[in-house]
């Protein structure tokens, strides 16, 4: 190497070197920064940019039932407050944020490296797409306020600021700063399109539906990117619709289909759809054909869940339910159906079954749609409310169904028991076969002769010897030696090793002699199950009525109890209630429910009720659950006749309705701490026997099983030195004053530590009672002392004891026989 090369190459050196500074402010560093900050670190973050947003919009599905946003930012099942889940927008904002810390070259206060604003409008857009609104506005903001002298992307950060503020729902305030900018900005320019998209985005926000209508629609006229113009022209569309302008929301539509494959094929199927509609509407013609001949083209099979969603909803529309419930299934079994198609057809059979009274359906429905959703959000709990309301229903609909059908089988004779079950297993087997024959069918099946196909290879065979199989054999573990029943006792070992929440595996022969060894026999089990179907056929008949409003629905459930041999209790509640569903409707029968429930049971309180309506009739500003939690409040101050009182009226007002447990219950425990623990037991009983499915059913019998346990042990309560001296009144002296003159003395006598109360004890006496804890009272001191106060004599009925023994006296109600003193 000569000197003259080896001195150029260390000048070149020393000039890299140089220029790699950001603090000096001269030709060669501005330009090795502005580039290396273009073609390095910026290009590779824009490229990161562009991966997250293909990435998003591939991956985006959209909801054609409502309006589309302009601009898609959550990917299927993500929630816009949380966090982005695309790794490549977290990549773009590193770039960026290198770009300003590595390459940004603020001399005096002005930003010499051209480039940065770029870093900065890339840092706020990476932020925007990661879904981190404020840091994105921080960054869109700072870009604004320093003004790098390049007016492109002055008005560019300007935009996507608005885009921000309208994530952060400050939508008056991007109409206010975008729209001067809207009208200020030629068509045609690079901004045009996405200024007013967005500011069509914030009318529509604002619910003001045609000025969105009118800028979404000069944004897809200056668009030139066909997805996007596709868009924003369904958007328009939908607007006009929503402002009832259908004719022109039609010829939205139909501009799309226009394009053919030059728009996206979802978009051009979706206005296609939307097209037909509108167009038969408006000609007062069926749909159906132009469907028909949608759904036999090749290329739309990935569509036929949108074309029989659309094909259910107008038969639905036209009243012929069966085949619009068999579109909606067919819909709902096409392969390609997408989760917002599935929400809807879920949503729509529930509604049309909640309609109809199939409660049961509506619940299996609103379960599917419920898996459908997976964020929690407001919209699910909508939903979740609305499924948890028919729980009640479901669960009486069932144990109907299933006490039917056991008690009628176990009515029929053995012959006849056999003879249903082998037709039940020669129809199950018959339907695999068809189904297998169905799979065959389609575009490849010519017609193989099945007597030529290995056995293994030919479905008909292989269904044929897996039922023999069963049979044969039952159902046997996949083990080696299967048919040994050691094989089948260590293998059902296994599985409750496995999981102790399964039972043991049962393996048995599916025969028509298996399964009627399964139906009930005994008298006692069949009369609980008769029970049973009593009162869930009252129980739900009730509801339908109370709750649904579904008189004809209710009338046939009571009709039922009558036919079923119903109690006195069942037979009166059932009377009352069919009375007064056709009391407006047909009061001829309602006469005769009356005369009969009059006749019968004139003690009753229902035929009270009936007697006398005007006396239990609400107040304008009373309602059930209103007295109900006056009744309750009444409970917690101890004032238990008054709670009984007001029972009396509450039984009958919230009879059918799911108060009435929760006043039993009420009253249970009411007459518990009144007449003591018998009554309360007995009470309970009651509880259980009238509403046996409610859930205070079920607190009653817990409660029922702990006290039977308590007395089954003959439990001893463990006597500590814990006193309480009690002094008893008649129910009919107040003991306010009195008890605000002894809390007083105690505090004279420094007793801060003892405790005064007023507690109940039975119809005829209260005491106040004084807790001492581990000090036994000088009662004979107080006594004088507090002879001085009014309303107080010094002989009154007292007595001293230890907080087991007083817990005792409350539960059996047997103060009597306590000593004054008790023993130490």
């Amino acid at each position: 190497m000569t000197n003259k090369t080896r001195t150029i190459l260390l000048a070149f050196l020393g000039g890299m070197v140089l220029a790699c500074s950001t603090q000096k402010n001269n030709l060669v560093n501005r330009e090795y920064h502005a580039l290396n900050t273009k073609f390095n670190v910026l290009f590779n973050g824009k490229e990161a940019l562009e991966i997250g947003k293909a990435v998003l919009y591939q991956n985006n599905q959209d909801n054609f039932l409502a309006i589309l946003p302009v601009e898609p930012i959550v990917l299927q099942g993500e929630d816009e407050e949380n966090k982005a889940s695309i790794p490549s927008f977290n990549l773009a904002e590193e770039k960026a944020v290198k770009a300003i810390q590595k390459h940004s070259m603020n001399i005096g206060g002005k930003q010499r490296n051209r480039q940065i604003q770029d870093a900065y409008l890339l840092l706020g857009k990476a932020r925007y797409f990661d879904r981190r609104f404020l840091p994105a506005l921080e960054a869109f903001n700072y870009l604004l306020e320093g003004y790098f002298g390049n007016e492109d992307v002055y008005y560019e950060a300007r935009l996507w600021r608005e885009k921000t503020n309208l994530r952060l729902r400050n939508n008056a305030l991007v109409v206010d700063n975008l729209k001067p900018l809207a009208q200020r900005i030629p068509f045609g320019a690079p901004l045009f399109s996405d200024v007013n998209a967005t500011l069509a985005q914030a009318y529509i926000n604002l619910k003001n539906q045609d000025s969105a209508a009118v800028y979404i629609s000069q944004a897809a006229l200056a668009e030139k990117d066909k997805t996007t113009k596709a868009r924003y022209r369904y958007i328009e569309a939908q607007l006009l619709e929503r402002v009832h302008l259908i004719d022109s929301a039609r010829q939205a539509f139909q501009t799309i289909v226009s394009w053919k494959r030059k728009a996206p094929r979802i978009f051009w199927m979706q206005a296609k759809l939307q097209t037909i509609r509108l167009q038969a509407q408006l000609d007062s013609v069926s749909p159906l054909p132009a469907l028909e001949r949608l759904s036999k083209l090749f290329e739309n099979q990935p569509y036929l869940h949108l074309i029989h969603q659309q094909e259910a909803r107008y038969l639905l529309s036209q009243k012929q339910d069966s085949l619009a419930l068999s579109y909606f299934n067919k819909s709902l079994r096409s392969p390609n159906i997408d989760t917002s198609t599935q929400i809807a057809n879920y949503r729509e059979l529930a509604d049309y079954y909640f309609q109809a009274g199939g409660y049961v359906k509506t619940g299996a429905y609103l379960d599917s749609l419920l898996r459908q959703i997976p964020e929690e959000g407001r919209f699910k709990m909508n939903i979740q409310r609305e499924r948890d309301g028919l729980d009640e229903v479901i669960a009486l609909e069932q144990v109907i169904r299933s006490t039917d059908s056991i008690l009628s089988l176990a009515a029929m004779t053995k012959e006849e028991q056999l003879s249903f079950f082998q037709n039940v297993i020669d129809e199950k087997r018959a339907k695999e076969l068809a189904a297998i024959e169905e799979d065959k069918k389609g575009f490849f099946s010519f017609g193989n002769n099945p007597a030529n196909v290995f056995y293994f290879y030919n479905e008909r065979l292989v269904v044929q010897g897996k039922q023999a199989f069963l049979s044969t054999w039952g159902n046997r573990p996949n083990s080696d030696n299967w048919n040994r029943q050691s094989v089948i006792n260590s293998a059902s070992v296994e599985e409750e090793k496995t999981s102790q929440e399964q039972e043991t595996a049962s393996f048995f022969i599916e025969t028509p002699d298996f399964f009627v060894e399964q139906i009930p026999t005994d008298t006692l089990a069949l009369a609980a199950l008769r029970k049973d179907r009593r009162q869930a056929y009252l129980d739900v008949g009730i509801i339908y009525k109370e709750k649904f409003k579904n008189n004809p629905l209710a009338l046939s459930r009571l009709d039922k109890v009558f036919q079923l041999k119903p109690s006195e209790t069942q037979e009166v509640s059932a009377l009352y209630h069919t009375f007064k569903i056709l009391e407006n409707t047909d009061p001829e029968r309602a006469i005769s429910y009356r005369t009969t429930l009059l006749e019968r049971y004139p003690d009753s309180p229902f035929a009270q009720i009936v007697k006398d309506p005007e006396n239990f009739k609400l107040e304008e500003n009373q309602s059930p659950s209103g007295l109900y939690e006056r009744a309750y409040r009444a409970y917690l101050n101890q004032e238990f006749q008054a709670v009984l009182n007001a029972c009396v009226n509450l039984e009958v007002i919230v009879s059918g309705t799911p108060l009435a447990p929760k006043v039993a219950f009420l009253k249970a425990i009411t007459l518990g701490r009144l007449d003591g623990e018998e009554a309360y037991i007995q009470n309970l009983k009651k509880l259980v026997e009238l509403y046996p499915n409610a859930r205070e059913a079920n607190l009653a019998i817990t409660t029922l099983t702990r006290l039977d346990e308590e007395r089954q042990l003959k439990f001893k309560p463990l006597v500590l030195n814990t006193y309480k001296w009690v002094l008893s009144f008649p129910i009919e002296q107040p003991l306010d004053q009195l008890l605000a003159a002894l809390r007083k003395s105690l505090d004279e006598e420094q007793k801060q530590a003892w405790k005064i109360t007023q507690d109940a004890y039975s119809r005829k006496t209260h005491f106040i009672v004084i807790h001492s804890r581990q000090q036994l009272p000088e009662t004979e001191y107080f006594l004088k002392k507090w002879a001085e106060l009014p309303n107080f004599e010094q002989n009154v009925n007292n007595f001293v004891l230890l907080s087991a023994q007083y817990e005792q006296i409350q539960r059996f109600k047997s103060w009597e026989a306590i000593h004054k003193t008790p023993q130490e």
